[in-house]
This record gives C-alpha cells, sequence and structure tokens, in this order.
C-alpha cells in the first residue's frame, strides 16, 4: 500500500497545516520508546481551524522508523501518525481517505521540490 511513502508526500501533510488550521499548538508530549532505529512517541496537539470558532485537541502516537544513511546521519524513513491511537483501516473508507490524503494532497499542499 501506497500512502505517504515519500519523503516529498510526508512533507506534503506538513505544509499542508497551515492552510487549513490558523493555529497549531504542542500541548504535551511523551516518549514511549526511543532504540537506535526507532522513536515513538505520545503527543497532544490543539488545532484550531481556519473556518472554525473552536479549537480541537487531538491524541497522537506517532512512530518513527530511523535509518543511518551514507555519511552516518539518521534519516526518517518512516512515519505513522495515529490520531487519537487509533490506527485506521486499511480497507474501504479508511483505505479512501489515506489514499486521498497521501497520494493526492500534495497537488493542493505541494512541499518545495528541492525536498
Amino acid at each position: 500500500w501506497f500512502y505517504c511513502d515519500t519523503r516529498y508526500k510526508i512533507a506534503g501533510q506538513w505544509y499542508g497545516i497551515p492552510k487549513i488550521v490558523s493555529k497549531s499548538q504542542t500541548l504535551a508530549t511523551e516518549v514511549v520508546s526511543s532504540t537506535s532505529d526507532e522513536i515513538i512517541f505520545k503527543l497532544r496537539q490543539e488545532y484550531k481551524p481556519k473556518l472554525s470558532p473552536a479549537s480541537k485537541a487531538v491524541n497522537s502516537l506517532v512512530s518513527l522508523k530511523l535509518e543511518k544513511d551514507a555519511e552516518g546521519l539518521e534519516k526518517v524513513v518512516y512515519h505513522k501518525d495515529m490520531w487519537n491511537e487509533k490506527d485506521y483501516s486499511h480497507e474501504g473508507l479508511g483505505k479512501l481517505f489515506k489514499t486521498l490524503n497521501g497520494d493526492h494532497l500534495t497537488k493542493i499542499t505541494p512541499p518545495p521540490k528541492s525536498l
């Protein structure tokens, strides 16, 4: 399955946030696990959508897989962000949402080509 399977697609997610939210604030972080090739942490983030008067706090469980490149620098090779600690389905509507979000959002929120 291909969703945000490239650095460019992942960056598109981050570049898209300011287009839909007027404010994003980190409320809390907690490292759950940290090894030489993986970091897992909890994140509580509050978002204020541009078209809404109310803010929404979201609890995430974030997994980052790391690998060293040819120069020995660590690079994130996999990023998984489960909002409200839910891993949405890889079938049906969950698959449709992930495909639209991962494969097509960068057409609306493109990061710099230099990434």
